[in-house]
């Protein structure tokens, strides 16, 4: 696409995207652009950012206008406080040539750009957001590479939820909620980017790549790709992953697409931190693991009378610790519709079935056959000795 139609476009999506900011996001007075300057201070000092080691800056507050970044390896964490724009002409959170600065816990709302990274910033990380009503873009990185994008929600802004620009190469954009925008992510004469395990769900047009520019749509089998809410190949092996690919053009296709939206939950073990994963057609509420009494629970609801389906995913040293390789899924404490399981060097995977409304999920240990026998005998021989304790003398001579 010429870069001219899309500019064009952009505006279009202005037209309509200012619309939509004046009616979703209240106006507030602008109190002037914060910056967290190079040698580490923050200007003006009034501004609703504290830190105590010039490494992390916390937001104390809601804050109404723009955050200029100019200092290397830190942390801007909002702490879950929003950040609000102005609209056309207003940006988020600005960063040009700059790393290792990590953005995380802000609700970020109807700027131009909600984040924009510039210039040949590199190995920043952006996590664990909410990006919504940003007019052109909810995250945009322009001639920037080696980036993460992950674990963010980027919802309902006009043109574009996550735009990679202008040779911005070698990012990684996985594990992102990106729903309800114009574009879901715009790729424009960039290459090598790895874009996985995210949910492109209802976005006017899910993605788009500059034609002849190649970048990397799936993590590998069994891993997978993408969900895509417009995807309609079916899965007859039970894995989770789609039987076709989703093909974006020629040069960009996700060759493991997922049948259900990608969750992911960091769990604690041996005080280590682990990820169990889901592909799940219902939705996964009330998620526990729980390392004393062995077991992994979590709700699953869905339109009544529907076959579900869920693929879990854990690491191996869990699957070992806890339950020595013998598991048992259970269903509202019944067994599922259907189990296929297997394992690799590093995980185990669970695929099951059930017919919806709204169950709990139980993953729980299962004695091995031989430890069933023993138990048996154990408790034979016990009954048979308290029934000669309560036998006459008579009886038992």
């Amino acid at each position: 696409m010429n870069r001219k139609l899309v500019l064009t476009a952009a505006l279009t999506f202005v037209l309509m995207g200012m619309l939509g900011v004046a009616l979703k996001v209240e106006r507030v007075e602008a109190s002037g652009t914060i910056t967290i300057k190079a040698d580490g201070s923050i200007e003006p000092t009034t501004a609703n950012i504290t830190s105590t080691d010039n490494v992390t800056y916390t937001f104390t507050d809601n804050i109404y206008d723009e955050i200029v970044v100019e200092r290397d390896n830190i942390v801007v964490d909002g702490a879950g406080y929003t950040l609000q724009g102005t609209g056309m002409g207003s940006y988020g959170i600005y960063l040009s040539g700059r790393s290792n600065v990590t953005i995380k816990n802000i609700e970020i709302k109807g700027f131009e750009y909600g984040i924009e990274l510039w210039w040949y910033s590199s190995n920043n990380t952006v996590s664990g957001n909410n990006i919504t009503a940003n007019i052109l873009g909810g995250i945009y990185l322009g001639f920037s590479s080696n980036n993460t994008i992950s674990g963010n929600n980027v919802t309902n802004n006009p043109f574009i939820g996550v735009w990679i620009d202008w040779s911005s190469n070698n990012n990684t954009i996985s594990g992102n909620n990106i729903t309800n925008n114009g574009y879901g992510i715009y790729i424009y004469e960039s290459s090598n980017n790895s874009v996985y395990h995210n949910n492109l769900i209802n976005n006017t047009n899910q993605a788009y790549v500059t034609a002849g520019y190649a970048n990397i749509w799936d993590d590998g089998y069994p891993s997978g790709g993408n969900y895509w809410s417009n995807y309609t190949g079916v899965d007859l092996d039970y894995d989770g992953i789609g039987d076709t690919s989703h093909i974006i053009d020629a040069n960009n296709t996700d060759n493991y697409p997922l049948m259900g939206p990608f969750s992911d939950f960091p769990v604690t073990h041996q005080e280590e931190t682990y990820h169990v994963t889901t592909i799940c057609s219902s939705t996964i509420s009330e998620f526990q693991f729980n390392d004393v009494a062995k077991t992994i629970s979590f709700n699953v609801t869905g339109p009544d009378y529907t076959v579900g389906f869920c693929r879990v995913t854990i690491p191996n040293i869990i699957v070992q610790d806890l339950w020595q390789g013998n598991y048992r899924v259970l269903v509202d404490g019944e067994e599922p519709i259907m189990v296929n399981n297997w394992t690799d060097g590093t995980y185990t995977y669970i695929y099951f079935k059930y017919l919806h409304s709204e169950h709990k999920v139980l993953i729980i240990p299962e004695f091995p056959a031989w430890t069933s026998m023993l138990l048996i005998v154990i408790m034979l021989t016990v009954a048979v000795v308290i029934s000669k304790r309560r036998l006459p003398k008579t009886l038992i001579h």
